[in-house]
């Protein structure tokens, strides 16, 4: 059986390790902490900013990387001193983050120009007030300015038809750009970026410091994750809040019949009890 210390997981934040509407991490921060503790590596892979996902690994006490940003990033905390070719912004405790695609500066640069062409407002994070994010998102005013601070991507908020979407992607593609579902927004990265990406140079990285890693696991929710699933050893899927699964064909991949955080428990519990 498959020692619970020589498992790297890889999970999605938001309907995934922490609720899609209320963000509590009550249900999967024992078995965080205990998988930890245990000497497996948690790694956070999401679109969240790494001011956003340092904020969540403060609250339920514990220290871990992550891809940020749907992998336009990558956040290293100070025990994982990870050999690294690339430029690095240096933490004064001596956590890095990693650039993996273009600043949030040009992004939002170009956003404003297929926002004029087309004639449409896109309503960015960046163009909102905290108040507006708080409103729409259910974040305390905190979490909205964490949310609102992004490095390497921008999320726009608007309720659109798809073939909307679709139009602005193509645009975005033209200057390598794109334009990705997350579930409840949309966000615009770089085009040659995607978690799965990420998750491979991240888990080739620790494993040069970790060759007694046996598996990687990942676990998600939405299209979004679908890279990252595709990435893994051993990819599980738990249901969105209307209790269907988003539809993905992924080879070998494991629909767990829960939602959220509690699909989330049963995902990690079934991986570490079956894997050989």
């Amino acid at each position: 059986m498959l020692n619970k210390g020589n498992a790297l997981i890889f999970t999605d934040l938001d309907g995934t390790l922490i609720d899609f509407e209320t963000y509590s991490f009550e249900t999967t921060a024992p078995l965080a902490r205990q998988l930890l503790n245990e000497g497996s590596i948690l790694a956070f892979c999401s679109s969240k900013t790494y001011l956003e996902q340092m904020a969540l690994m403060n609250d339920m006490g514990i220290s871990a990387p992550g891809i940020v940003e749907n992998g336009c990033g990558l956040f290293l905390p100070p025990e994982f001193d990870l050999q690294w070719d690339s430029s690095a912004k240096e933490f004064p405790d001596g956590g890095r983050l990693i650039a993996m695609g273009v600043s949030a500066d040009q992004i939002r640069c170009e956003i404003s120009l297929v926002s004029n062409t087309m004639g449409i407002d896109f309503l960015p994070y960046s163009e909102m007030n905290v108040a507006e994010i708080c409103e729409i998102t259910g974040l305390d005013e905190w979490a909205a300015r964490r949310a609102q601070m992004r490095d390497f991507s921008e999320t726009l908020t608007a309720s659109l038809p798809e073939s909307i979407w679709e139009e602005l992607d193509a645009r975005l593609e033209i200057v390598g750009l794109q334009c990705l579902s997350g579930g409840r927004f949309h966000a615009v990265s770089s085009r040659d970026c995607n978690k799965g990406t990420a998750l491979r140079i991240l888990a080739n990285a620790i494993r040069e410091t970790r060759p007694d890693i046996e598996i990687t696991l990942g676990i998600g929710d939405s299209a979004n994750d679908r890279d990252m699933l595709e990435a893994t050893d051993r990819a599980y899927l738990v249901q969105q809040p209307d209790g269907n699964w988003n539809t993905m064909n992924i080879e070998g991949l494991n629909r767990i019949p829960k939602v959220g955080p509690e699909g989330w428990v049963q995902a990690v519990t079934e991986a570490l009890a079956i894997v050989a």
